[in-house]
C-alpha cells in the first residue's frame, strides 16, 4: 500500500500534478487528489498525443479494411471502452466482445473479425507508452497500464509456429489475434482456484494483472504435478492408470487397456468434405486429421452415432508413419474380463469408407510420462522428448523399450490459455 502511494505521488509529480492533499491520512485518495490525478491525466494527453496517433495508425495499417467496418460507438459498441472494462475483470464487457467475434465468425465475416482483432492489437501493441506503465502495479489505476499488461500477456501466450516451415508476418499476426481471444476468454472463464483470488477483488472476473501473474508463474514452470493434472478438462473420460514410481521430472504409470480411433496424418482423404468435421482453426498443424477424427466421433460414421468427447488427443510416429488418435468412450474398452467384453471395440460404430479412420485397441502397460504446460509447438515437443529420454538413460531402474516411439498427449482445446494447458510426452518402459 505504501509503495502504491509513493508510486502514484511520483506519477502525479512527473506529470505536473500537485501531490499535496492527494491522500487522506487513511491512505484513501481524496477529492482533491482525484482532481489532481484527472488534471495530470489531461496534461498527459497532450504530451502523449504522438503515442495515441501511433496506436491509431497501427490499428489502421494492420488491416486491409477501414476501421469504419468495425462497429462504432453509435452502435453501442465502443471497443476501446469495452476492452478497458474487460481488462479490469468485467466479464460482461469481455463476453460482449467475444460474442461479437463469435457472431462475425458464424456469419462468415472473416475480414470484419480480423479487422476488429487488429483494432484491439493496435490499442495494445503501441510502441510509445509512458515509462510508468511498465510497473505492473499501475494497471489497477491506469487504462494505458492495463493495455501494456495485455501486451505482456500476449507476448507470453502467443504460440510459436506449429511447424518448422516458413513463418510469415501474417501468420505471426494471426497467432497474436488468437491470443487476444484466449486472453478475453480467460477473463470470463476463471477456474475454481482462481475464484478464491477473485474474491479479493470487486471484479467479477479475472483482471488482466491477475492473468499476467498466472502466465508468469507458468512461464517459470513453478507448477506441481498435482497442479498440472488439475488442468485436465472436467467431465471428459481419459485412460485410467496408476502411478507406480516418481522422479523429479517424470513419473512411471501403469495404464489399463483402452481403445482409440486413429488416422494417418500424412495421407489425404478423397472425401474429406463428407467425412470430416469442420474445424474453427483449419490453418493449425494437424487440423485436417483432427477434423477427420472429430467427424467420426460426432456422428459421421456408418451408424450416424454421435459419441462423447474424450481426452487427450494422441500423436505418435514420425514422417509417413505419423498418426493422430482420439480415445474412444470407455464403453468400447476391454475391462480385462474376457468373457464379458472381449469384443467391446467391435461394438463401436464403423468408420465411413475413405475416411481413413481406423479403430484400434491400446494394450496400456508401463510408460514414463513427462508433463508440461504452454503450447506444444514442434520445437517444444522435440525438446521435451530429448529431455525425457536423457533422464531415462541415466535412471538405474527404468529404461525405454527398444525402438519404441515417443507419444505426445494434448488435453486442451486450442483456445485454452498456455497457463491452463497440459501436454505430455511418454514412452513405453520396462
Amino acid at each position: 500500500m505504501l509503495f502504491s502511494r509513493v508510486l502514484l505521488l511520483a506519477i502525479l509529480t512527473l506529470q505536473g500534478g500537485d501531490p499535496v492533499g492527494a491522500f487522506a491520512p487513511s491512505g484513501v485518495l481524496t477529492d482533491s487528489g482525484r482532481e489532481a490525478l484527472v488534471a495530470s491525466n489531461n496534461n498527459a494527453k497532450s504530451s502523449n498525443a504522438a503515442a495515441i496517433d501511433e496506436r491509431h495508425n497501427y490499428a489502421t495499417a494492420s488491416s486491409s479494411l477501414s476501421l469504419s467496418t468495425v462497429p462504432t460507438e453509435s452502435e453501442d459498441f465502443n471497443i476501446s471502452e469495452l476492452l478497458n472494462k474487460a481488462l479490469k475483470g468485467d466479464t460482461e464487457a469481455a463476453s460482449t466482445v467475444l460474442d461479437k467475434i463469435g457472431a462475425m465468425r458464424q456469419e462468415g465475416a472473416q475480414e470484419d473479425m480480423t479487422n476488429l482483432l487488429n483494432t484491439i492489437l493496435g490499442l495494445t501493441d503501441a510502441e510509445k507508452m509512458p515509462f510508468w506503465t511498465k510497473f505492473r502495479i499501475t494497471s489497477k489505476l491506469s487504462k494505458r497500464s492495463r493495455l501494456v499488461s495485455l501486451h505482456r500477456v500476449l507476448n507470453i501466450s502467443t504460440p510459436a509456429p506449429s511447424s518448422d516451415g516458413e513463418d510469415t508476418e501474417e501468420a505471426k499476426q494471426d497467432r497474436r489475434r488468437r491470443a487476444v481471444v484466449v486472453a478475453l476468454r480467460s477473463i470470463v472463464n476463471a477456474s475454481d482456484n482462481e475464484e478464491e483470488e477473485q474474491s479479493k477483488s470487486t471484479s467479477k472476473g479475472l483482471s488482466i494483472s491477475r492473468i499476467e501473474k498466472l502466465a508468469r508463474k507458468d512461464l517459470k514452470q513453478n507448477v506441481s504435478s498435482e497442479d498440472m493434472k488439475s488442468r485436465i478438462p472436467e467431465g471428459l473420460e481419459t485412460p485410467k492408470y496408476d502411478v507406480i514410481a516418481k522422479r523429479p521430472t517424470f513419473e512411471i504409470r501403469e495404464y489399463e487397456s483402452f481403445s482409440v480411433c486413429s488416422v494417418p496424418m500424412m495421407k489425404s482423404r478423397p472425401d474429406a468434405a463428407t467425412t470430416d468435421r469442420k474445424v474453427s482453426q483449419p490453418q493449425l498443424a494437424g487440423a485436417s486429421s483432427f477434423g477427420a477424427l472429430a467427424g467420426y466421433l460426432f456422428g459421421k460414421n456408418e451408424e450416424q452415432k454421435a459419441m462423447k468427447m474424450t481426452t487427450p488427443v494422441l500423436t505418435t510416429g514420425e514422417g509417413d508413419q505419423k498418426e493422430m488418435a482420439f480415445v474412444l468412450p470407455s464403453e468400447y474398452w476391454d475391462s480385462g474380463n474376457a468373457d464379458a467384453d472381449a469384443d467391446a471395440l467391435s461394438k463401436a460404430p464403423s468408420p465411413l469408407e475413405n475416411s481413413l479412420v481406423q479403430l484400434k485397441k491400446n494394450e496400456g502397460g508401463q510408460r514414463a510420462v513427462s508433463m508440461f504446460g504452454g503450447f506444444a509447438s514442434s520445437k517444444e515437443v522435440e525438446a521435451k522428448k530429448k529431455e525425457l529420454l536423457a533422464k531415462l538413460a541415466s535412471d538405474s531402474e527404468w529404461k525405454p523399450v527398444d525402438d519404441a516411439a515417443v507419444a505426445l498427449a494434448q488435453y486442451n482445446d486450442p483456445f485454452t490459455p498456455p497457463w491452463k494447458r497440459l501436454s505430455e510426452v511418454s514412452v513405453p518402459v520396462s
